[in-house]
């Protein structure tokens, strides 16, 4: 996708994914939350906005230069227009913005690929504006704040700060530990009632008998618990990496 740095797996490595419900420790974390995903439509929303206006001024003169749909053309533009357009933003972790603007670039780009027809599947249509009813709330954060604390029961995002997973988060804390994992980005998502937080991770190939066994140990961590639900559903995946046994 043009304009977006795509992380590059090192040989040997895999990448996975760990996904823990979560539930908020402070009252005040909950309008924090639905602010940091409020946050994200209004970027995704605004650049939308700018690529339009660009398009229908082309349309009326072709001399006006073209927009660049790419990430660092967007966010650039964002960060010489948010103090105007969004005065509140420092409330916000400015991962949150990055990542509207993200989902962007990405839209357009199938958008482009589908109408070239290097894209396989149904057409895909042009963007359109992001409505809090149709949108599942979601942030992904990649830097600042992110780690598993050492009780096992909660994991720290920037801004938002502590919550509490549903689930022990042992197995994932171990690696971390012993250097065999770290956390690449987390993705804080609502899903029904519920709230989750999605971990990718990079791990290490190993021999397929010890493979399997991981893939059957890390299935089972990151299973959610039936029974009780959190008052905001959050959904977490974390990458890291598990080096070759010797």
């Amino acid at each position: 996708m043009p304009g977006v740095r795509r992380f590059v797996i090192p040989d040997g490595w895999v990448a996975q994914g760990w996904r823990f419900e979560v539930e908020t420790t402070r009252p005040v974390q909950r309008s924090l939350i639905q602010q940091h995903f409020g946050a994200r439509r209004f970027a995704y929303n605004w650049a939308l906005a700018q690529v339009k206006a660009n398009l229908d001024a082309r349309a009326a003169d072709p001399s006006v230069p073209a927009l660049a749909w790419t990430l660092p053309t967007l966010r650039k533009a964002w960060n010489q227009s948010k103090g105007e357009v969004a005065p509140w933003w420092p409330a916000c972790s400015k991962d949150t913005y990055a990542c509207g603007i993200t989902d962007l670039v990405a839209a357009l780009y199938a958008w482009s690929a589908s109408k070239q027809g290097q894209r396989a599947g149904s057409p895909v249509r042009f963007p359109r504006f992001k409505a809090r009813h149709r949108d599942r709330g979601r942030v992904r954060f990649d830097s600042g704040a992110l780690r598993l604390e050492a009780d096992r029961r909660h994991l720290t995002l920037p801004v938002i700060g502590k919550l509490r997973s549903k689930e022990n988060t042992r197995r994932l804390v171990r690696l971390l530990t012993k250097g065999r994992a770290r956390v690449l980005s987390m993705t804080l998502s609502e899903q029904a009632a519920a709230s989750s937080c999605r971990w990718p991770r990079l791990s290490r190939t190993l021999p397929a008998t010890h493979a399997s066994r991981m893939a059957a140990a890390g299935s089972t961590s990151a299973s959610a618990p039936s029974g009780r639900r959190s008052p905001m559903p959050t959904t977490a995946s974390s990458g890291s990496p598990i080096p070759r046994p010797r």
